[in-house]
């Protein structure tokens, strides 16, 4: 797993612009993080290849030959690919170390190593404004990827394409519990989720985007004065900026309640996060986050192991009178792969909770709107539905059928959250 950059993502572009001038011969305030190297600072093949070098020296990095990973391969063959573009790679690349070379400017002998699944969520800022009007919001990832998956240009999310099904819901199970029954079916449409829960980095991404009020930070990210979890809360502002604490960058965002990862979903998905407590966020349902899981058919635990076995996951790691400080929270990066569904997706049982949609019913599975197609329940009950059990507690709670909820207000330190996507979000082609 490769470290995470000392430095945010605006830091980086403007180093990359400082480098881009010195190496191309360009006036510093001709170059942005938004300048196209072909368009704007016509930059060709040899130009690449110096401005490459530079890049590896004053980052002490690898930029390899051929793309390591898809994702890596998406960004690099963007069209028109931007200085931001540049950025992005370094901050995969980060820690690899300069390459050895057979001679100067050689192909690299022996490149660094990278991990399969990088780190993909982004720091810095983004806006719908400042959106590119030629760039859409979602880039397929390219490779023969099953199902398909797409990068969302808001926040670096990998988002997987997950196909129309009939679904089986609930549980059969004698360990099943009384809300988890009957088990039935719906019809879900097709839909995109994100394949980790969201990081520090990417929430800090959203609160330095919006500006928010004072009295929508309290939703959002502040703790009561009197509440002793504030040691554990991951993020900071210092200078009007928010950024991680050291060492935790690639953690979940925990203690973030429901409105917040409403207000996240909204802003993620280009819509307007101001409408946080108005306007239906992009938050999975139970049962879209269920199929997510374990997919279509009935399995206690999401994966490929044996219907009944627990995969790889972080939980039950909490020892009793243990104390943390926030980066030894015993919780795993969101890019690890540990609970990992069928379809590829990150921590679908265990290190965090994760709010789903639906108002929390205990009694809901038993009523025939659970059946209905793209089941969702929109009936106040005061409590939000959450899933996926947590590095606290034990492996039965990270069952993909196991249900509970909590007050929307609520904050937990093993409690956090992913987003959906419409699939008419998605670029045409798919």
């Amino acid at each position: 797993m490769s470290p995470t950059p000392p430095m945010s993502l605006d830091e980086i572009q403007n180093r990359i612009c400082d480098i881009a001038s010195k190496t191309l011969s360009i006036p510093r305030h001709e170059i942005t993080p938004a300048s196209r190297v072909i368009e704007d600072l016509h930059a060709d093949s040899l130009d690449w290849f110096e401005l490459t070098m530079a890049i590896e020296v004053g980052f002490d990095i690898t930029i390899p030959d051929e793309p390591p990973n898809s994702v890596y391969k998406g960004v690099f063959t963007r069209s028109p690919f931007r200085v931001s573009d540049i950025a992005e790679i370094v901050s995969f690349q980060w820690g690899t170390g300069r390459p050895d070379r057979d001679g100067w400017g050689g192909r690299i002998q022996q490149p660094a190593s990278a991990p399969a699944v990088p780190f993909t969520q982004l720091g810095g800022r983004w806006t719908l404004e400042s959106h590119p009007a030629d760039q859409p919001l979602f880039e397929r990832i390219p490779g023969p990827l099953s199902p398909p998956q797409f990068r969302r240009r808001s926040d670096g999310m990998r988002c997987v394409l997950l196909p129309a099904a009939d679904v089986e819901i609930g549980s059969r199970h004698p360990e099943g519990r009384a809300d988890e029954r009957p088990l039935h079916r719906t019809r879900l449409d097709a839909f995109a989720i994100d394949a980790e829960p969201v990081s520090t980095t990417a929430y800090c991404r959203f609160l330095n985007s919006i500006h928010p009020t004072a009295g929508s930070l309290r939703d959002l990210v502040l703790l009561e004065p009197d509440d002793d979890r504030e040691e554990h809360m991951l993020i900071e502002q210092v200078n009007g900026e928010w950024r991680p604490l050291s060492g935790v960058a690639t953690f979940p965002m925990i203690l973030v309640s429901w409105y917040g990862a409403a207000a996240y979903s909204l802003w993620a998905n280009g819509r307007s996060w101001t409408e946080y407590r108005t306007r239906e966020p992009s938050l999975p349902s139970e049962a879209q986050w269920e199929y997510a899981a374990r997919g279509a058919i009935h399995r206690t635990f999401p994966g490929e192991e044996p219907a009944d076995l627990a995969p790889p996951m972080r939980s039950a790691a909490h020892q009793p009178g243990v104390t943390y400080a926030a980066d030894t929270l015993p919780m795993a990066a969101v890019h690890e792969r540990l609970g990992m569904s069928k379809f590829g997706l990150h921590h679908m049982a265990g290190n965090v909770w994760q709010w789903c949609l639906d108002w929390y019913d205990p009694g809901f599975y038993q009523q025939p709107d659970a059946s209905a197609p793209n089941a969702v329940n929109r009936h106040s009950t005061g409590i939000r539905s959450e899933r996926g059990g947590s590095w606290v507690g034990p492996a039965d709670l990270c069952r993909s059928s196991y249900r509970r909820g909590r007050n929307p207000d609520a904050r937990g330190r093993c409690l956090g959250f992913r987003c959906t996507s419409r699939l008419d979000a998605l670029p045409s082609g798919r």
